[in-house]
């Protein structure tokens, strides 16, 4: 029987200044979850790619350099970082067409993770977001947590997680919200 240790985790890399990174930086960030063996059920896992990909295109757009991305896990939730050398909030449009083929990326990270925000650096800005939550026990509904309780602070959106005492037996999963 394998046991998951709930340790916590980060990992930081450069993506260079070339919009053709992206794709490659995306599957980066899913690859360093699997390695350690985050209990994400999949759709979870593809919605980090999505919006992996969103904020490190949004950081190659709007600098047209390239950016510093770190990964953190804490045991209970995933974090993803994209430090970049523009100062000021990351810009959001308001108002879009549907013709338009750009500008949704902070739209999507405001609409499928648990939560988001952007921080000043010496150098530029730093966007993140949090996915995930936490891995109950079978049969047991996850605790609710208040904003002191969280290491990174704030409050969650439901999400799914892999329920790790069944996941190699039937790939079951727990749907866990979190207030």
């Amino acid at each position: 029987m394998t046991f998951r240790t709930l340790v916590s985790k980060s990992f930081t890399f450069r993506v260079p200044s070339d919009v053709g990174a992206v794709s490659p930086a995306r599957r980066r960030v899913v690859a360093i979850v699997r390695d350690w063996d985050v209990p994400l059920v999949q759709d979870t896992v593809e919605t980090l790619e999505l919006l992996a990909g969103e904020v490190v295109a949004n950081a190659m757009v709007h600098t047209g350099k390239g950016c510093q991305v770190t990964v953190s896990w804490d045991g209970a939730r995933l974090r993803f970082e994209v430090e970049d050398a523009e100062g000021g909030p990351p810009t959001q449009r308001t108002s879009l067409g549907s013709h338009e083929e750009s500008g949704r990326g902070l739209q999507l990270v405001d609409g499928l993770a648990q939560r988001w925000g952007s921080r000043p650096t010496p150098d530029g800005k730093v966007v993140w977001f949090e996915i995930g939550g936490c891995s109950p026990p079978p049969l047991r509904p996850c605790p609710t947590v208040n904003d002191s309780d969280l290491p990174f602070g704030g409050a969650q959106r439901p999400v799914s997680v892999a329920e790790p005492s069944r996941s190699a037996l039937g790939g079951s999963h727990v749907h866990a919200a979190t207030t």
